[in-house]
């Protein structure tokens, strides 16, 4: 057995990503960006040298170039163009969030971790209004993802790839880093649950394979969530529809 599938079975929470990881929908990451940099030219912050950063970060970035450049006006207008941002980003997500759907076993993985009194934690990037959009679809649709928390990017003011990001769930639920996985489908998952201590899990995108974890090296990569069920003690799902 794997050490990374071994340690798992120790553990007494399960912090997940949420698009990728439990859900599967179509965003328009280019569309996003393509957004993201007219609102900053708009504010009058050149985007050329900050196009090669996630949006988040660029957005962030950008604010501090408007205070560092104006410090009288800067924190006003540094409002403004995050404002302005926000709006773009979450019209993207939420149109993202008309087609999302649970991913295989998913709905069934966190349902039965929590009935064997595991914490469940979601910590996403996203936007809450779209995750909720999502969970809310998916209650309908009998696929409900069962937890215990829930950190989007407004419930927190460190996102990840920030670990205090992750720390946050875990001391909600009440849980060190060393007894905690976290689980995702991008290198930033993996090295925030290394900066929290946890055991970390990468799930694989569609059509990649194993080298696409390789340089963030977590202690497990599965398939799809489905895979962590025998690891993390839990016997074939019953019942579920896939």
């Amino acid at each position: 057995m794997p050490a990374g599938a071994a340690r798992l079975g120790a553990v007494r929470a399960v912090l997940f990503d949420f698009d990728g990881t439990l859900v599967e929908q179509r965003v328009d990451f280019a569309r996003m960006r393509r957004e993201a940099l007219a609102v900053l030219a708009a504010h009058g912050v050149d985007p050329a040298p900050l196009a090669g950063m996630h949006v988040l970060e660029m957005v962030e970035r950008a604010g501090r170039a408007l205070v560092a450049r104006d410090p009288l006006r800067g924190a006003a207008r540094a409002e403004a163009l995050a404002a302005d941002a926000r709006r773009a980003i979450e019209d993207v997500e939420c149109q993202g969030a008309a087609s999302a759907r649970a991913l295989p076993g998913a709905a069934a993985l966190l349902g039965d971790l929590r009935a064997r009194g595991m914490g469940v934690g979601i910590v996403t990037r996203n936007c809450r209004v779209a995750v909720e959009r999502v969970l809310a679809r998916l209650v309908r649709e009998c696929d409900a993802l069962e937890y215990d928390v829930l950190l989007t990017r407004d419930d927190v003011p460190h996102v990840k790839p920030d670990p205090r990001h992750l720390q946050a769930a875990l001391d909600r639920l009440g849980v060190a880093g060393a007894e905690a996985a976290m689980c995702g489908d991008h290198p930033m998952d993996i090295a925030a649950g290394r900066g929290v201590g946890a055991c970390t899990v990468g799930v694989l995108p569609a059509g990649q394979g194993p080298e696409y974890m390789a340089a963030a090296a977590p202690d497990l990569v599965v398939g799809g969530v489905a895979e962590l069920r025998a690891p993390l003690g839990l016997g074939p799902a019953g019942g579920e529809r896939r």
